[in-house]
């Protein structure tokens, strides 16, 4: 027997039930969690956040076009690996000056993932490859890019014999500014973490694109019934590129903030990042049946993960039911996207 559901609800709850999952997460931690309502952690979880959040919303970009992007974690790590390089380079830091290889590095990591997602764009829309393909032989190709380049030895602080010591250790401040610096705000005694501040900023600029601008009508076109709208006239092929092209620049972004967080770039940074900016899309509201998804909901995402390991950290629990938790709030999130995209009939 078949009985109609309350469709009103279903919508609302596709809307505002993320939100309302992370505010429930985040009372139950405050009244549970010992330290979790401080300035202090709350500024921690949105420095680790931030990460997961960038590549998250590149993500949702690709996803809303019914696409994936397996490579984004591989490709922070090949950028990682180039921005320490570029910021450790005595020859560079001579030339331009601490600001100025500063900028050179934060260019060489966003061009570099929006070199990559342009390659992985081009395949998928021109040569009409499926995404889950291309992308990940561009995660292994740009995992082994940075092995190679490394010799499989992280870049980063510079041993004490070395000539240019001072000079390098200054560049990795420098960038360290950008991926842990704080901004002084009164009633924080840390400040407020930079990387949260480009993160919500990144967001931002990703809510108007997608809400207010053509190509954002666009992205949501091509994911909803790209035949149909290539018979509108939208210029799908190059609203496929743009989307990989976007989703390689966060990750390229994000590696600039790791790289200046931990000061070193690592040829397995980014392991499975992946995953988790995925999982944080999905979670915040982006459909892989494509059609559908937010920037808001992308940061949103990441923070409902982001608390829950803060949470769980707090409490002592050990990594394994983490990774359990997540998992199953992932499917629980497929499920939950599979049910608000149903006709509003059930059986019973």
């Amino acid at each position: 027997m078949k009985i109609q559901l309350p469709t009103g609800w279903r919508d609302w709850a596709g809307k505002y039930g993320v939100g309302l999952a992370l505010a429930v997460i985040v009372v139950i931690a405050a009244l549970s969690v010992p330290g979790f309502f401080t300035r202090g952690n709350i500024t921690t979880v949105l420095l680790h956040v931030s990460v997961n959040a960038v590549l998250a919303l590149g993500m949702t970009f690709v996803i809303v076009t019914a696409g994936i992007d397996l490579s984004v974690g591989s490709v922070l790590g090949l950028a990682g690996v180039l921005v320490a390089g570029t910021i450790t380079s005595a020859g560079v830091l001579s030339t331009f000056g601490v600001v100025g290889a500063t900028v050179l590095a934060v260019l060489v990591g966003i061009g570099t993932g929006a070199a990559i997602g342009l390659a992985n764009g081009a395949v998928i829309a021109y040569l009409r490859v499926a995404p889950f393909m291309v992308t990940l032989a561009a995660m292994t190709m740009a995992r082994g890019a940075a092995r190679l380049f490394t010799g499989g030895v992280p870049i980063g602080f510079p041993a004490r014999g070395d000539p240019h010591f001072d000079l390098k250790v200054e560049g990795l401040d420098a960038l360290h500014l950008i991926g842990g610096g704080r901004i002084p705000v009164p009633g924080l005694p840390r400040g407020f973490p930079v990387p949260a501040l480009v993160m919500i900023l990144l967001v931002v600029v990703g809510v108007f694109v997608l809400s207010r601008t053509r190509f954002g009508r666009h992205v949501y076109a091509v994911g909803g019934n790209e035949e149909a709208a290539r018979l509108s006239g939208v210029p799908t092929r190059r609203i496929k590129l743009g989307v990989y092209v976007i989703s390689g620049a966060c990750a390229g972004i994000a590696s600039v903030l790791m790289v200046g967080q931990l000061r070193s770039g690592g040829p397995d940074a980014g392991l499975l990042y992946e995953l988790n900016a995925i999982a944080a899309a999905v979670i915040g509201g982006a459909s892989l049946f494509g059609g559908l998804g937010t920037a808001w909901g992308a940061l949103i995402g990441a923070l409902l993960i982001g608390v829950l390991n803060n949470s769980l950290d707090l409490l002592g629990v050990q990594s394994f039911w983490q990774e359990i938790s997540k998992g199953a709030i992932i499917l629980l999130a497929v499920l939950f996207d599979v049910w608000t995209k149903r006709n509003g009939t059930g059986n019973a």
